[in-house]
């Protein structure tokens, strides 16, 4: 199980740079297409420029299993920490707690912070903003990956609730941002789960896709089958252009 977890936050950890990612919120894709747009500029009066933030070497391998290379634990406040190294290379950390995001944090191998960032899910999509560090612990830039969205997560999170009636926390939905996508010039929000869509009796995958600068529905599609030979997919909706 270990060896899975490894092989999953090496995944996140690799891939998460880049939000075109598949609709299941826990597999991401490969960094390919990363606007330049998302870098703003570093303030030295409202953002914290350099960090003293290290990694706890010393404990890590005090405490880390030797096969799989990790070491999983939880703080007194039910805060879920998995810490990991990779060949010696470098250090990550995932934080998870009873809530929609996860914490996501990379270390040189010195142990200073090297970046930063959030995630819906272990691998969802970036919400708000990505920092990266030098090797001194000087703040070298910052993305705002929110910032191609005029409509935002908070306004999907209610279609979500309000308009599909799931719980997001308990029911197992899937949510991405594509900032580019085959069809479209503008940026995408991705919701994805296992059942059906509103009064349509007939369940599968359901993909839906939003206007993430209106938040106007484009598609909804249903997927019968696990993929490959024998899958079917049925358009429910499709915007006119």
């Amino acid at each position: 199980m270990k060896k899975i977890t490894l092989i999953l936050l090496s995944l996140i950890i690799s891939s998460c740079h880049s939000q075109d990612k598949e609709l299941n919120k826990n597999t991401p894709s490969k960094d390919i297409r990363k606007p330049k747009s998302l870098e703003i500029p570093v303030n030295q009066k409202t953002m914290e420029t350099f960090t003293n933030e290290k990694f706890d070497i010393e404990n890590y391998f005090k405490h880390y299993d030797k096969i799989s290379r990790t070491y999983e634990h939880e703080s007194s406040n039910g805060t879920k920490i998995l810490e990991a190294d990779f060949d010696d290379s470098y250090y990550v950390t995932l934080i998870t707690k009873n809530s929609l995001f996860a914490i996501h944090k990379e270390y040189y191998k010195n142990g200073l912070l090297k970046s930063k960032w959030e995630t819906f899910g272990e691998g969802g999509f970036i919400k708000g903003f990505r920092y990266e560090y030098d090797l001194k612990g000087k703040l070298l830039k910052v993305e705002d990956w929110d910032k191609p969205y005029k409509f935002t997560w908070e306004q999907v999170k209610k279609y979500i609730e309000q308009d599909l009636k799931f719980n997001i926390l308990k029911d197992k939905i899937g949510v991405n941002n594509n900032l580019e996508y085959p069809g479209y010039n503008f940026p995408i929000w991705s919701i994805d789960y296992i059942g059906q869509y509103k009064d349509d009796p007939k369940k599968g995958l359901i993909r839906i896709k939003l206007n993430g600068l209106t938040g106007e529905l484009l598609v909804v599609e249903r997927q019968l089958g696990k993929g490959g030979d024998g899958t079917t997919i049925d358009i429910l909706y499709k915007k006119k252009n």
